[in-house]
This record gives C-alpha cells, sequence and structure tokens, in this order.
C-alpha cells in the first residue's frame, strides 16, 4: 500500500512537471490517427506508437489466446531505402496490462531490440550484394543488417522479476522489393513467428501492411468525400508499419490467473496499453573537445522516460487538446484522472462540435449532440462499461476501474470469439460483442465507431441516437488489402519497387443489388449488368473478414 503511494506521488509530481514544460513547447501539426499524433511523436517516428489491438485469437483451434498487437513507426514508404525500417535498439518498447482497474500495470512484456552488421563497407544498408542480392531466410547474408530481439514479462506481483519469454529471435527484414524479398511472406515473415517459452503462446516482431483505414479528410475541418461507408479514400493504403505482436494463454493475464466463464466474473476484463522509452540521456560524438566518443557514434544512458503511449484508438488525437498531447504521452493510466484538463477533454470533447460545424456551414446539416458532462463517452473510454448498460445485453460488460478514469482498451476476455459470419466492422454498434469497445480486432472500423459515439449515436443517449448521428461514416469501411486469417493478422507488407495507387476511391464494398424482375413472356432477356471492379475494391478484405453485408 505504501510503496503505491508513493508511486502515485511521484507520478503526480512528474506529470505536473510535464505539463509545466509542454505549456512552453512549440504546436507542431499532426499528421493522422494516432500516426504522429503529438509534437514530440511528430519528431520521434521510430518510437511513435500508431495501433494497439487486443483480442481473443480468431485463429482455429487458439480460441483460449489473447493476442495483441501494437504498431510504430508509421506512413513507411514500401521503397523507402536503403536503411528502410528497423526498431530502434536505443528505445524499450512495451505491452502493458492492467488486470485490476487501477490503473498500474501488473503484467508487462518488453522488447528490447539489437542490430548487427554483416557489411559495414557496402553502400547499401538493410540489404547489399554480400552474396546473390537475394534474402531467401532469415540468416541469408544479403540480409546485411539484421534485428534481433528478447522479449521479456515482468509480473507486479514478484516484483517485477523479468522472466525471458524469447531471446536472440531474429525479425524480417522490410519488404524490400521483388528482387530482394521475392518470396517474403512464406521464406521471412511466417519463420518469425515464434513460441515463447514456457505458456505455448506466440511472438512477432516486424513488418506490416498498414492495417488502419481512414480517409484523412477529417482534418481539413472534416471534409469527408462521403459521409456513407463507402466513396471515401483510405488515405493509408498501400503504407507499412512495424508491428509488435504476442499471443498469450488467458489465464496468464487475468487476475485470478484463471479462465473465466462468464462475462461478469470481475476477473474477466484486462485493460491493455503499449509505451516506447527512451534513454534520459543521448549523447552524439563530434570528434572534438576530447570527446569520447568518434564523429556519428552515439550513447545513450540514464534510466527510460516514456515518450509515446497508446491504448484505445484516437483518443489523444481527436480528444486530448493539442498543449497535453505530449504530457498525456509520458504518463500512464495511473494518473490520468489527476490531469484535470485531461478529464474536462473527456467530459466535454471538442471534436463532435467542431463536426456539428462543418456539416452545418458545408453541408447544410444540422445536429444535435449530448450536453457535457460526457459520461457515455467516460463509460467507454475511461471506466469501461458495467453490466446492464446496454439495452437488450445485460452481461455485457468491460467496466475495469477502481472508481477513478484510466484510459486504455478493455477487454473481457469471457466473451467469446464472434463466428465468422457474424462479425461487423461496428462491432458492438453492428450487434456484434466481440468488437469495439469490448478490445479491438484489427477489422473493427473504429473511426466510424468512435465519431458516432461522440455524437451520441449509441444506446446510451437515446435522444441523439438518430441519424446522422448514428449512421456517420467516413467513407472507408475496411483494409482493402485484408487480413490474414492467422497470427499475427496483419497482412504482408506493401513491396517495395512497385507502383502505388494515386487516388482510390474506396467505394461500397458490396455491389448495388440488381432489382428482381419478372420477365415479361416472349420479351428478350435483359443481361445483367457487367460487374464493375470498382464497385467492390476489396474482395480479399470481405472474404477474410466474413463481415455481414446489412452491417455495412
Amino acid at each position: 500500500m505504501k510503496g503505491s503511494l508513493i508511486k502515485r506521488l511521484k507520478e503526480i509530481a512528474l506529470s505536473s512537471l510535464v505539463l509545466l514544460l509542454i505549456c512552453g513547447v512549440s504546436n507542431i501539426s499532426t499528421l493522422a490517427s494516432s500516426h504522429s499524433e503529438a509534437p514530440g511523436t511528430y519528431a520521434d517516428r521510430l518510437a511513435d506508437n500508431t495501433d494497439v489491438y487486443a483480442f481473443r485469437s480468431t485463429e482455429a483451434g487458439r480460441e483460449g489466446f489473447v493476442t495483441i498487437i501494437s504498431n510504430f513507426i508509421p506512413l513507411q514508404d514500401p521503397s523507402g531505402g536503403p536503411q528502410f525500417f528497423r526498431f530502434d535498439d536505443s528505445v524499450l518498447y512495451q505491452i502493458l496490462i492492467d488486470n485490476n482497474g487501477d490503473g498500474i500495470e501488473d503484467i508487462s512484456y518488453q522488447f528490447r531490440f539489437t542490430t548487427t552488421t554483416v557489411n559495414p563497407n557496402t553502400v547499401f544498408g538493410m540489404n547489399t550484394l554480400n552474396q546473390d542480392g537475394v534474402i531467401r531466410s532469415l540468416t541469408d547474408p544479403d540480409y546485411n543488417m539484421p534485428q534481433r530481439y528478447t522479449v521479456t514479462r515482468t509480473e507486479r506481483s514478484n516484483g517485477r522479476r523479468g522472466r525471458v519469454m524469447g531471446a536472440n529471435l531474429l525479425m524480417p527484414p522490410s519488404n524490400i522489393g521483388p528482387r530482394v524479398t521475392p518470396n517474403y511472406e512464406a521464406a521471412l515473415a511466417q519463420p518469425a513467428v515464434y513460441t515463447m517459452f514456457g505458456n505455448g503462446g506466440r511472438v512477432f516482431a516486424g513488418q506490416r501492411d498498414e492495417g488502419f483505414f481512414l480517409d484523412l479528410g477529417v482534418f481539413d475541418l472534416v471534409n469527408y468525400r462521403s459521409l456513407a461507408p463507402t466513396g471515401g479514400v483510405d488515405s493509408l493504403r498501400s503504407f507499412n508499419v512495424n508491428s509488435i505482436a504476442i499471443e498469450v494463454p488467458i489465464a496468464d493475464l487475468t487476475r485470478n490467473r484463471a479462465v473465466p466463464t462468464s462475462s461478469t466474473d470481475p476477473n474477466a476484463v484486462i485493460g491493455v496499453w503499449s509505451t516506447a522509452s527512451r534513454r534520459t540521456t543521448r549523447v552524439i560524438g563530434t570528434g572534438v573537445d576530447n570527446q569520447p566518443l568518434p564523429p556519428g557514434v552515439q550513447s545513450n544512458t540514464g534510466g527510460f522516460v516514456q515518450v509515446s503511449r497508446l491504448g484505445s484508438p484516437l483518443i489523444n488525437e481527436v480528444v486530448v487538446p493539442l498543449g497535453l498531447k505530449d504530457a498525456f504521452n509520458a504518463i500512464s493510466p495511473f494518473s490520468d484522472n489527476d490531469i484535470a484538463p485531461v478529464v474536462a477533454s473527456v467530459l466535454d470533447p471538442e471534436l463532435p462540435k467542431l463536426i456539428r460545424f462543418a456539416l452545418a456551414a458545408y453541408a447544410g446539416i444540422n445536429i444535435t449532440i449530448p450536453p457535457a458532462p460526457r459520461n457515455d463517452i467516460a463509460a467507454i473510454f475511461v471506466t469501461g462499461i458495467p453490466a446492464g448498460a446496454v439495452p437488450g445485453l445485460p452481461n455485457y460488460t468491460t467496466f475495469l476501474s477502481d472508481g477513478r478514469l484510466h484510459e486504455y482498451l478493455r477487454l473481457n476476455t469471457a466473451i467469446p470469439v464472434t463466428p465468422m459470419g457474424m462479425r461487423s466492422r461496428l462491432g458492438l454498434l453492428g450487434n456484434d460483442i466481440g468488437g469495439f469497445p469490448n478490445g479491438r480486432r484489427v477489422f473493427d472500423d473504429v473511426v466510424d465507431i468512435e465519431v458516432r459515439a461522440l455524437l451520441g449515436g449509441t444506446p446510451f443517449t437515446p435522444a441523439t441516437n438518430v441519424a446522422p448521428n448514428n449512421t456517420f461514416n467516413d467513407g472507408v469501411s475496411a483494409n482493402c488489402e485484408g487480413f490474414l486469417a492467422r497470427f499475427p493478422y496483419l497482412q504482408t507488407p506493401n513491396q517495395g519497387n512497385n507502383p502505388r495507387p494515386a487516388n482510390f476511391p474506396a467505394t461500397q464494398l458490396f455491389p448495388t443489388p440488381v432489382p428482381s424482375v419478372t420477365p415479361t413472356p416472349g420479351a428478350t432477356p435483359t443481361p445483367s449488368p457487367t460487374p464493375n471492379p470498382l464497385l467492390n475494391p476489396c474482395p480479399a478484405a470481405v472474404a477474410d473478414l466474413g463481415l455481414i453485408e446489412g452491417e455495412m
């Protein structure tokens, strides 16, 4: 008890100091989503946490596991060599789990990376002509800058003593191009899925397709190309990210180390978030003034300081005020309740007011949004939804809180995996309790779900649960590259040295049904229209997700 109080006081003091420092930092424009959402991460891409996913594993035979994915290094151009995209050897990357609702991690999975160089005398980087220039395996000598990592689990209950779950694990190279990485998924990515020590779980770290999908017209004052499920432009299509993914037995994550059988079991819900931390001191060698480091060499020393944090999607960029975004990235969920402006931004968010203004000013659409305090938003994002709050679903709950506000992704591990044919991109709003805000699956359309929630288009606010509040869309409903049906679920990264789409309307995922017409006797039959491929540019995504047509 005393240790927890001391930790809390230290965090409050640190967060107050960070707030004071941030007030003097110049504002820098953000880019998108959780990609460079704060001034600090805008300038520190290798530590920028872009998306976190947490869900019951959907791969056949793995339903007793939870998959957690944390993405970093946003907006990767697949041809962006010669160094391409590695994790930063000087950054501590972590996936964190709170299973008792106090906002402090009870379990952490820590990832540390180390890069070696086969041939330092080449002008290239990640790959070069050491043998024949083709990277055929993870140990191929043409993989010139292989990166290895160690994953360590710590637990609060044992004094945070570390247990190594995997060591010296090779990460695959980036998908450089058809000549260097011709058989990427089978030869390089799949062999990089490792079984973790002792628990039967799995781990992967490497480049993946950017599975997050949205139209970034939102930042042009909500200048969407479409407010329907289709017709928008997936602004992140053809980009890649670097992913850290773990698959862990449910019993390894819950408070009582058991698999819950009831969704209302107080041990069923876990809180999940991810962080990146840097050393306090970086020294860059100049070769002058008697510095001990040669030119270009860096030394990172001191304790780790958190610089990036992500739990629920989009919270920092569309809820937390600009002047507090770096401060929010620097604290843990434990301290959220103590930062009054952050609490105020949750209870009275700005984004729905901006959307209301834009719809009225540019589309002639007038809407009503719920007044503050937005306790409905607080329930979704910072306390969890209590049992009985969702009409018709008395046992649905994601509640996990000690009575204070803690922002992170909440997953009820007792809610079963939704069968393939019943899944909806809209999660709970599409009558699919296996999806967001119960965790987050890779295909959940969190943009449409969260905007509808912010506008009051949910059962929690019946007065505003009307169109367009509860039908709002950004015109992009799926990742056209689709997803894998197996761990690590995110698709093969886009290959370098290939053409990229310049402008690609993500038009409707399902072709418009042709009306049924009873033919007139003796009349010449009207031929069926030739399918237009532009009407369904994402067949792989639809097949992989098993989405319900009516939920689109």
